[in-house]
């Protein structure tokens, strides 16, 4: 099964990828991520974000996506996560509507490369840890997670793409996924 792990910054996502991978040792997970793109080019992201950050982010998880042939496999983000970071910052007038129509479309033509989403929303239960990466605004952590629910609703009933909720501490979200897979 191709799993794509989404959802805002600073949720728990790698720390759950980890979690994922002493659990279910027969899946694997690319060696790269978007966070080591992040870092070698030195890009911008969340609230600072604009085209050339969000592309390259983009180009990258596409390509991670198509070319990844392995089977039992767990991403780090997918090309809904960028979707929505991109919306946001259209939302704010730092990108244009063009580089969002050319990202949905890239997205879109993804979405059955993933057999199912595990998104991540926020939660009190995990601190906001500034790690030079991640914004650790509360409100624009909110109101990504809120283009998150609204585009995984959308995509999900108009594409029937397989979503599912992990939430609460590590202990309870492997128990959640025990019960999936």
């Amino acid at each position: 099964m191709r799993i794509a792990v989404l959802g805002p910054q600073n949720t728990g996502k790698s720390t759950f990828i980890q979690d994922f991978l002493a659990e279910f040792p027969h899946y694997t997970t690319p060696p790269e991520t978007y966070r080591d793109l992040v870092e070698e080019k030195e890009l911008e992201v969340n609230q600072l974000t604009g085209v050339e950050s969000q592309k390259a982010i983009r180009d990258f998880m596409f390509g991670q996506l198509r070319h990844n042939t392995a089977y039992n496999v767990i991403f780090d983000r997918c090309l809904i996560d960028n979707y929505v970071y991109t919306y946001v910052q259209y939302e704010a007038g730092t990108i244009p509507k063009w580089f969002v129509d050319e990202t949905e479309a890239m997205m879109k033509d993804t979405l059955q490369n993933v057999d199912m989403y595990f998104f991540i929303p926020t939660a009190v239960a995990v601190p906001l840890v500034d790690d030079g990466t991640r914004d650790i605004t509360a409100e624009y952590i909110d109101t990504v997670n809120n283009h998150f629910l609204r585009v995984l609703f959308e995509l999900s009933r108009k594409y029937n793409i397989t979503v599912k909720v992990v939430s609460g501490n590590r202990e309870a979200r492997m128990e959640q996924v025990r019960k999936i897979i």
